[in-house]
């Protein structure tokens, strides 16, 4: 689909699968993490979330700079 489509996707029948879940963390430079089915951490998005910290990003962000 291209970047500025005039498309409009219905997504209120999406099925997501859940795989894993968020964890609160002990760590103070990484106060969340995501972990897979199995419990292991999901590196990219502790990285990204890492960044997002780094960068001086708001808490409530939800959108990547």
């Amino acid at each position: 689909m291209p970047e500025h489509s005039t498309t409009i996707r219905d997504v209120t029948a999406l099925k997501v699968v859940q795989v894993g879940r968020v964890e609160k963390s002990d760590d103070p430079l990484r106060l969340f993490r995501l972990v897979d089915a199995d419990g292991t951490e999901v590196a990219a998005v502790s990285e990204f979330l890492h960044h997002m910290l780094a960068d001086d990003a708001s808490p409530t962000s939800r959108r990547a700079s």
